[in-house]
């Protein structure tokens, strides 16, 4: 398995920006989580909540 890695022939590359991509991307989900404002966090939760009352009063 690890003979593949580093037997490369012009694919690091390829790993690099991979891994750049990969970083860059769940560090910007991490920042935007951490200032995300608790008032939208608290209505996305409620939402599926909100949506289940709407089809039980409409069904009942």
């Amino acid at each position: 398995m690890f003979k593949q890695i580093t037997n490369l022939n012009g694919d690091e590359l390829y790993l690099i920006v991979s891994l750049w991509i990969f970083l860059v991307f769940f560090i910007s989900v991490g920042c935007m989580l951490f200032w995300m404002k608790k008032d939208h966090i608290d209505h996305m939760r409620d939402i599926p909540l909100e949506n289940q009352e709407n089809e039980n009063e409409t069904r009942g």
